[in-house]
């Protein structure tokens, strides 16, 4: 039975969760024929299935899984840790060669064996301990923001498309996706300063893509220059992931590799550190993103400070922080400098912030500096706080502005929903709520960040540490002055929808501040990977990597 009807959903979680969403969006365009009640019966189906599947894949995750053979384990580690993998042919095709084999008695045996013609692209998707949070947090806050438009649907097929990727030019198109779709969402339900705002955000979020698409063309590229193959004729190009970060890695290890990877990886890493760096919206470009906030719909704020943002973050753990860890280490004094200053720098801009849009906006690109400081510090201590406050952040903000009033009420809400009274002490009580957990008070979600992250910052730079505690505490001052600023709910309606999302995202916050082992027992094998150790430590034989050439 096990086998029968859930093995095929369990082997492609990810795939199915890829899919669903793109499913949906066409039965959602076909119910809008049959009125806004079918529409709205059929996106909380479909946030119930997504929601269903996202919590069966992170349960079925298993973050010590062994690999399956001793050239896996040559390649990637002992760990399997990209998991649920699938991978479906794009650009080139799979033929046949014959390849000579020499036998302990001399004689010379033709064997066929198939290989990859033309640039091997695929759509390919799997998770790791870190990506699989980045896609629960998508899951759940397009869910909270969506109303009835098939857009937001689009919207969280790219964002989830983008954490699963396991190809160079998937991760990319789904990454432009989420851009565009936000761009349209931002059109179609902003206030009137839209058209002024969204082309500057739109402008360097396209401007970190580009440069993000030559970085890691250029890693292909520098992979076949690297990584020699018997018997071939041509190198064909990789852009699978994992085997384009790990062939990387090994191949720079030999001597007679490192030259060539020396005169090319300081240009890669510039790309892709600018690349991913920029659409962050650090101090002190963070002017056009504030704007963005402040004019967005409330969901889709939400989905802006709460995932998309982050996905700069989430290009650092995957690409720049494996492939460059000798490079990230030589600059982590500036890097830290820079990081610090900014996320103190924004902290204390919020202090003169009167609206609470600008002040969630400013906070955020503090956080979010934060985060990327710790992850700087290499370190098993800055990387496990600088991932549990991303995922912290994600939910605190995303309650804040939930509970901030609508000045459109049709907005993310379906028509037919009765508003129901709800005394403004308990809306002043999930406020005071919130901003306890962005604080990060003992038993709430930003507790464990706040107290792990200045370990790994000790370790690296204590001036670094240093800024990192005066942010906290100035994060910490400008919430308590602005709690006594409540928002005017007077205007503002509170519907059942409204106390179902206050109530998960409390829960969630909850959960994570009590029990947040089960986040970093999946997540901390993966956050372990890239850690550096020393190269005679990590350094593999060379002959065990042409195994990947098949995939």
């Amino acid at each position: 039975m096990w086998d029968a009807l859930f093995r095929p959903i369990h082997d492609h979680l990810p795939l199915w969760l890829l899919l669903l969403p793109l499913l949906g969006a066409m039965v959602v365009s076909v119910a809008k024929r049959a009125g806004p009640k079918a529409v709205r019966r059929t996106m909380q189906l479909h946030s119930f299935l997504s929601a269903t599947l996202c919590v069966w894949l992170v349960v079925a995750y298993e973050p010590l899984k062994q690999v399956n053979s001793v050239e896996e384990a040559a390649l990637l580690g002992p760990l399997q840790r990209f998991q649920f993998r699938d991978s479906f042919e794009w650009v080139g095709e799979t033929r046949t060669a014959l390849l000579d084999r020499t036998r302990r008695n001399g004689d010379r045996q033709a064997i066929e064996v198939p290989i990859r013609w033309g640039p091997d692209i695929r759509c390919e998707v799997g998770v790791d301990g870190i990506s699989i949070w980045f896609v629960a947090l998508s899951v759940l806050l397009v869910a909270v923001a969506a109303n009835s438009s098939a857009a937001w649907l689009w919207l969280q097929a790219s964002l989830v498309g983008t954490f699963v990727a396991l190809d160079v030019v998937l991760f990319v198109a789904c990454w432009m996706s989420s851009m565009l779709t936000v761009a349209w969402l931002m059109a179609h339900a902003g206030d009137s300063q839209r058209h002024e705002v969204m082309p500057q955000l739109l402008k360097r979020s396209w401007w970190g893509g580009w440069w993000v698409m030559l970085g890691l063309g250029g890693l292909v590229v520098a992979l076949g220059w690297l990584r020699p193959f018997a018997n071939r004729l041509e190198t064909p190009l990789v852009f699978s992931i994992p085997e384009l970060l790990a062939g990387i890695r090994q191949s720079a290890m030999s001597g007679e590799h490192a030259l060539i990877w020396s005169s090319v990886n300081n240009w890669l890493f510039w790309l892709l550190v600018v690349g991913f760096t920029g659409p962050l919206w650090l101090f002190p470009f963070h002017r056009d993103f504030v704007e963005a906030f402040a004019s967005a719909p409330r969901g889709l704020a939400i989905v802006l400070a709460g995932i998309l943002l982050k996905v700069g973050v989430f290009g650092w753990l995957r690409f720049i922080l494996p492939t460059f860890p000798e490079l990230v280490h030589q600059y982590a004094n500036g890097f830290s400098t820079l990081l610090g200053w900014s996320s103190l720098l924004a902290a204390v801009l919020a202090f003169g912030a009167r609206d609470w849009r600008r002040r969630i906006a400013l906070a955020t690109c503090s956080s979010v500096s934060l985060s990327l400081l710790s992850m700087t510090t290499q370190t098993p201590e800055g990387l496990t706080g600088g991932v549990l406050r991303l995922f912290s952040h994600g939910l605190t903000a995303g309650l804040l502005v939930w509970l901030l009033p609508v000045e459109e009420p049709s907005f993310a809400r379906c028509a037919r929903e009765m508003p129901v009274a709800m005394p403004p002490r308990w809306r002043v009580g999930l406020m005071r709520f919130s901003l306890f957990a962005w604080i990060g008070l003992p038993g709430l979600g930003g507790f464990v960040a706040e107290f792990v992250t200045p370990f790994g910052l000790f370790q690296q730079d204590f001036n670094a540490a240093a800024l990192s505690l005066a942010t906290s505490g100035a994060i910490a001052w400008m919430w308590v002055r602005a709690e006594r600023d409540h928002p005017d709910w007077s205007h503002s309606n509170w519907s059942p929808r409204d106390t179902i999302v206050a109530a998960v995202l409390v829960t969630l916050n909850i959960g994570l501040g009590v029990a947040p082992q089960f986040v970093v027992d999946r997540v901390q094998p993966s956050l372990l990977m890239l850690v550096p150790v020393d190269r005679e430590v990590s350094a593999t034989p060379s002959s065990a990597f042409p195994a990947a050439e098949v995939r």
